[in-house]
């Protein structure tokens, strides 16, 4: 038996030896489950124990599989346990690799193991069950198709090869009577439901599936292939056409918030109530995937569904990208279109009464106070609604994707928590789903929390970083080593950026030329472009992050949030320095316009500061590299980033084709 490499598997084994560890004496857990308790905390940064509910799924559920197979004479199929889906920290709990006895062909079993003996289904909810935890869970069935959906996406040798994969849910201490509501979602080749009154059926369904023969060849082939990188926002279908369009496969908490504004436009639309969708998440949790495989299904169902943000560089973005989508000849009536489809905030409050069936509101911790400006009618000026408000009136089902710490100026109030006042105060039925997947940073949900913890972003205390497999995260000594090896990285097919706090000033170009504003020691580097300007060579302020003429400027938070890049490097400027143990807020240093005035409070500052850095640091899907102005922050960041950008790279274990 092997213990896993990152990103492929806690254990992996013939059955033939695994049936011999699962014997269990009495008191004793069985020697299986010992070692994978072992594999877990070895390899756990902290060298923490998994909890008790994945011990009791290995020492109870587990066997059961195993079992099966040893007794249909499948002793040489090979078994891995916990295997990691690319890109992200989801898990399957077990992956069965073998070869099919009717092809010939490599096939694989995806399993999730349910030890509960009671499942009921949200009345509401079709995708939602209680699994007897504090929160809803996805249906285990529609579970297990998504992780065989996201696996064709992208582990290219089962790309257009649906058949060689098929998933169930096992739920071995069930009688069918006590989970006959989950029968009510179809199952697939992708997807069944076994309970104890189906064991049998479930090893006709193995044997079905594997021959007995060894399943090692299979196995390694299917962690040695080619791996798809994640689609971006400028590849992803933004319109409403049919067919294999490039699109974002949903997870876990994901696919239940995809689905609940679904079914919640469906009773609305039936004479229901208006209600309100809010969905929360951490950067990488897939807040935009949802937001727009919303927007893609709901107009492919005929649902009139309008997309919006506070943030001008990306509904810039969306725009630009639904135009060039468009079929030849449509290019110009597909740019009218984009400006309703894709708006801001600000604007909704013009469709009126639910003048549309759905509104997402993409970063929706960009949400302001008010939506009044210099233009707006003195009358409402002094009486300004609440934006929220406007909003919610806009359409029958309002979503709202937030992070409760990304909000970038005091008049910012999108927490999940307002969400729901102003919903209560209005009368309106609302939802909240937590989304705990990461999807971004290689699924490293530590590294989130790491970045988190550095900031003190809450009551958080700061913890050195360990390295995890997953994130590479270095350390600069200059501004200089950091361009060179973010370079070097873009000359190997990465992606990459530099951004910086808003600590130097933004100066509109110089006869044409942007100012390198950004002035550190000798070294001197312009910011991006300054909206309303045009520099020959680079892009528009609001394309920066996808253009590939933006490498050679310093972004800002307000061009960078959002948008993501294999590398980024992030100078941490004057107006954020170490003291005494933690970083703190030195408001005089930010050239931030938004925050200069002497009337915003020293609470507002520290927040806006706190969460821009937090934006940045969390924009890098392989790794980050860090560079501090002030000498003593340096110095204490060397004690919590252990490798500088001059330690070599490990050679990476898994080869990423772009989408």
């Amino acid at each position: 038996m092997l213990l896993g490499k990152f990103l492929s598997y806690l254990l992996r084994g013939p059955v033939s030896a695994l049936v011999q560890e699962i014997t269990q004496q009495p008191g004793c857990r069985r020697p299986l489950t010992d070692r994978l308790v072992e594999a877990y905390t070895k390899g756990h940064k902290r060298k923490k124990e998994p909890g008790k509910s994945l011990i009791d799924t290995w020492d109870n559920s587990l066997p059961v599989v195993i079992n099966a197979l040893d007794g249909l004479g499948l002793s040489q199929v090979e078994v891995l346990i916990e295997f990691g889906l690319p890109h992200t920290n989801a898990e399957v709990d077990v992956l069965l690799a073998g070869v099919h006895p009717a092809s010939g062909a490599p096939s694989y079993v995806l399993i999730e193991l349910k030890q509960q003996r009671q499942a009921a289904v949200h009345p509401e909810r079709s995708v939602a069950v209680d699994l007897g935890y504090d929160e809803w869970k996805l249906h285990p069935v529609r579970q297990v198709q998504q992780y065989c959906q996201y696996l064709m996406q992208h582990k290219a040798m089962l790309r257009g090869k649906p058949e060689r994969i098929a998933g169930a849910a096992l739920m071995h201490n069930a009688h069918d009577a006590d989970v006959s509501g989950l029968f009510a979602l179809p199952t697939s080749d992708h997807g069944k439901l076994f309970t104890q009154d189906r064991l049998e059926p479930f090893r006709k369904w193995l044997g079905a599936l594997l021959a007995p023969l060894s399943g090692g060849e299979a196995a390694q082939a299917l962690i040695d292939s080619a791996e798809y990188a994640p689609p971006k926002i400028t590849e992803v279908d933004v319109t409403a056409r049919v067919g294999e369009q490039q699109c974002f496969r949903l997870l876990d908490e994901q696919e239940i918030a995809h689905q609940e504004v679904h079914e919640a436009v469906r009773r609305v639309r039936s004479g229901g109530t208006k209600e309100v969708i809010i969905v929360r998440g951490g950067p990488g949790s897939g807040k935009s995937a949802i937001a727009l495989e919303l927007r893609r299904t709901l107009a492919a169902a005929g649902w009139d569904v309008i997309h919006a943000t506070g943030a001008k560089a990306l509904t810039l973005t969306l725009r630009d990208t639904y135009a060039r989508q468009a079929p030849r000849g449509t290019k110009n009536r597909a740019k009218q279109e984009a400006v309703r489809l894709f708006t801001y905030f600000n604007q909704l409050r013009k469709l009126g009464e639910n003048g549309c069936d759905v509104v997402i509101c993409d970063e929706a911790h960009r949400i302001r106070r008010h939506s009044v400006d210099r233009y707006t009618p003195k009358a409402e000026r002094e009486n300004p609604r609440a934006q929220t408000d406007e909003i919610i009136d806009a359409a029958r089902v309002p979503v709202f994707l937030l992070d409760d710490w990304q909000s970038l100026r005091p008049g910012e109030v999108g927490t999940a928590e307002y969400l729901k006042q102003r919903a209560e105060a209005l009368g309106y039925k609302h939802t909240l789903i937590d989304l705990n997947g990461m999807y971004r940073a290689q699924g490293s949900a530590y590294y989130r929390d790491w970045v988190l913890r550095l900031l003190s972003v809450g009551v958080l205390t700061p913890q050195a970083w360990v390295p995890d497999g997953r994130m590479h995260v270095q350390l600069a000594e200059t501004p200089e080593e950091m361009e060179d090896f973010l370079r070097a990285r873009e000359a190997a097919g990465d992606t990459a950026r530099m951004v910086a706090g808003f600590c130097w000033p933004w100066s509109k170009p110089d006869g044409g030329s942007p100012v390198p504003d950004v002035r550190i020691g000798a070294w001197h580097r312009p910011w991006n472009v300054k909206a309303g300007y045009a520099v020959e060579g680079a892009p528009d302020a609001d394309f920066w992050a996808t253009d590939p003429r933006g490498a050679g400027q310093i972004g800002c938070v307000y061009t960078a949030q959002t948008f993501e890049f294999d590398w980024v490097g992030v100078v941490i400027g004057p107006d954020l320095v170490w003291r005494e143990n933690r970083f703190i807020v030195d408001r005089a240093a930010t050239r931030d316009p938004e925050l200069r005035p002497r009337s915003i409070t020293e609470d507002d500052v520290d927040r806006c500061v706190r969460n821009a850095y937090h934006v940045l640091l969390t924009r890098g899907v392989k790794g980050v590299v860090i560079y501090a102005t002030d000498d003593d922050t340096r110095d204490a960041l060397r004690g919590h980033v252990i490798k500088p950008v001059s330690h070599a790279l490990p050679k990476p274990m898994r080869k990423i084709l772009k989408s």
